[in-house]
């Protein structure tokens, strides 16, 4: 699959903007328990796509 790295990109970028969203709830004091966790996921999400971005421009 010829077009994986933009998808990563693609995926680590939307994770990121979820991640601000919810960190943005959570400022503004209006959140849950769930908005945390989800805050916690997106961010685990998109620096784990970074890596993997990362890896695989080294093995290149």
């Amino acid at each position: 699959m010829s077009n994986r790295r933009i998808f990563r990109i693609v995926l680590a970028i939307a994770c990121f903007v979820f991640a601000g969203v919810k960190a943005y709830q959570i400022l503004q004091g209006d959140y849950e328990w769930t908005d945390i966790f989800f805050l916690v996921a997106f961010l685990g999400f998109g620096i784990m796509y970074v890596l993997v971005l990362n890896k695989d421009r080294k093995q290149q």
